[in-house]
């Protein structure tokens, strides 16, 4: 599969421009219905230079998995949350991942991915690691800090991570798949999140007050 190599300037932007007309195509035909051809017309360049960068179509569409899920979990893993007290750290990561989660062209992406994982088992590996349990690993680190700093009970940190995403999430993403054109305003993720964040840390035996502090 397709792996960045070491290109100069004018061959990466054209793999960019490459990486972008393949994602709108893709959601727009499926990968089985969108060519080479279709995106060398959009995008420029020729099948050579596919095969050159990319190894073959399923390389770009693993090219265009790994560039969406690397959008979010770049904003993630760019949150600055050390100098916040524990509740008001969590609401805001919560806040800023449903933000991302629920963004129209993420449900886009994760429709297109979803559908074409019975075809391509691998792929669907490459999305769950690069997108999921890398936001996984961000939080569950954060965790582990607060146990060793003694704000957070000491135990899994990747339990506590698997179990703090459950409850952020709920059901909103597999809703907002299924309800064409529904989108949760601002005000609703806020309190969503807010109310998880307290039933999480209740479960840990953290007062809300005491998480403020």
């Amino acid at each position: 599969m397709s792996e960045i190599k070491k290109i100069d300037p004018r061959t990466l932007k054209r793999r960019e421009a490459m990486v972008e007309a393949a994602r709108e195509l893709f959601c727009q035909h499926g990968l089985a219905g969108t060519t080479l051809e279709m995106i060398t017309a959009e995008a420029g360049g020729s099948r050579r230079t596919i095969y050159e960068l990319f190894g073959n179509k399923d390389g770009v569409f693993e090219a265009v998995i790994r560039d969406c899920t690397g959008r979010v979990t770049s904003a993630m893993s760019g949150l600055e949350m050390t100098d916040l007290p524990l509740r008001e750290a969590l609401i805001h990561y919560g806040e800023t991942l449903m933000t991302l989660l629920t963004m129209p062209d993420t449900i886009r992406y994760m429709r297109l991915f979803l559908a074409e994982v019975p075809r391509f088992p691998k792929l669907g590996k490459v999305f769950y690691e690069s997108g999921l349990m890398t936001g996984r690993r961000f939080i569950a680190a954060y965790f582990e800090r607060q146990m060793a700093e003694g704000t957070f009970p000491k135990g899994d940190a990747q339990q506590a991570a698997v179990f703090f995403a459950s409850l952020v999430k709920a059901d909103y993403d597999i809703r907002q798949m299924s309800y064409i054109d529904w989108e949760p305003q601002a005000k609703d993720l806020h309190g969503h999140v807010t109310a998880a964040v307290d039933m999480f840390l209740r479960g840990y035996g953290i007062g809300p007050e005491t998480a403020s502090e």
